[in-house]
């Protein structure tokens, strides 16, 4: 993408469970139809272009498969710099602290990993001069070690979703900010968004 001689280029990289969870523990239903690309424009500095921002998720299935099938369509047909990277869920064995009872619970697989070979690969390849990592997990320690100590001319800022901070995430990044209220308040997609077949996509009522 070209840009002009002094601005930089920003890639931003959302752990979206992290993020959804969070966000869910702050404000319950009430800001899901979030803009994802136009909640980052905010997080830029001055003398920054967005390139690119890249959604890690998992397909969930159930109650809630369908209403998340239709907000990915409504974020493809409305963020024109937005790519959806998915990991997937497996079934892990769990056993109750209370009765010892045995089940079965899906556990999200990927994510962290899909999310490091892309900040990793984005820096070797040169596609950034500074990026965001929205997340509060602790895993990700390793690719900012790594992009810190292998490409010291790269930035790494760290955005914290509601309710989720990891201290050593912070402690390595360039910056660290908290995403706040205002800005997610401020970055909700419209009622509608027409798909990119030109068909309706209405916000859920239970996200209402």
């Amino acid at each position: 993408m070209a840009t002009e001689v002094n601005q930089k280029r920003a890639i931003v990289y959302i752990d979206g469970f992290n993020f959804y969870y969070g966000l869910k523990n702050a404000f319950g239903n009430k800001y899901k139809w979030l803009d994802i690309q136009r909640l980052t424009e905010h997080f830029l500095q001055p003398d920054m272009v967005l390139v690119q921002v890249k959604y890690f998720t998992a397909k969930v299935k159930g109650e809630a498969e369908q209403r998340q099938a239709l907000y990915f369509k409504a974020l493809q047909a409305h963020c024109n710099k937005l790519t959806i990277i998915y990991g997937r869920f497996l079934n892990s064995s769990k056993q109750c602290q209370h009765c010892g009872k045995q089940y079965q619970q899906p556990e999200e697989k990927q994510t962290d990993v899909n999310i490091a070979c892309e900040m990793l690969n984005d820096a070797y390849l040169d596609n950034y001069d500074s990026c965001y990592l929205v997340s509060g997990d602790s895993d990700l320690v390793p690719p900012l070690r790594m992009i810190k100590e292998q490409h010291k001319n790269k930035r790494v800022y760290v955005a914290n979703p509601p309710k989720r901070k990891s201290n050593q995430l912070c402690q390595l990044a360039s910056g660290y900010f908290d995403v706040s209220e205002n800005k997610i308040k401020s970055s909700q997609l419209p009622q509608t968004v027409l798909s990119t077949k030109g068909n309706p996509l209405t916000k859920p009522k239970q996200w209402s």
